[in-house]
């Protein structure tokens, strides 16, 4: 504050779960979707994952060549982890990609999003459940989701056992 800068009300959080002994619950699949892993050798299913993210976080950015380029070349990515929701119709309606770093045996859950028209039926808590039982199975000790400020993610990784283990707040230079 002293050289001019402002705190604002927004900022970001990490939320933190330590596998334990903890039972995790199974899934919990609203009727007419389908629970799968993605397919990134398949271009279509790279758009309909575009589309999603875009519908998702409200962007036009995404396309997908960004997300086979992804899935090809980064050493984190693990098909078995990159779980999405697909809806009746076929679009996808939720997805989780969980990079993971097999040498500190954590995950990450980048991204967590839900189409907006199929928001509130559980989809992304039903793929959050499947990864953590994935995570376990190949031996991961923990999991981290950044979340930013928004409340309703936030609501939803506390009631599933993540703690806040940063936060942070954005300051502004004020130029007078």
């Amino acid at each position: 504050a002293e050289r001019g800068f402002e705190k604002m009300d927004y900022g970001g959080m990490i939320r933190h779960l330590r596998f334990g002994k903890q039972p995790i619950p199974e899934p919990q699949v609203a009727e007419g979707y389908t629970l799968r892993t993605t397919h990134p050798e398949e271009m279509d299913d790279c758009r309909r994952l575009a589309d999603l993210l875009n519908a998702a976080f409200q962007r036009n950015f995404h396309n997908g060549e960004e997300y086979q380029n992804y899935t090809r070349h980064a050493p984190s990515f693990v098909a078995e982890l990159d779980l999405v929701m697909a809806a009746p119709d076929g679009s996808f309606a939720a997805y989780v990609g969980i990079p993971y770093d097999q040498t500190n045996r954590r995950g990450i859950f980048e991204p967590v999003c839900t189409h907006p028209d199929h928001q509130r039926k559980g989809l992304a808590r039903a793929l959050m459940l499947e990864g953590l039982h994935r995570l376990r199975q190949i031996g991961a000790v923990d999991v981290t989701v950044d979340t930013g400020d928004m409340i309703p993610a936030n609501a939803l990784y506390s009631a599933m056992g993540f703690t806040e283990a940063y936060k942070a707040f954005v300051w502004k230079k004020i130029y007078k």
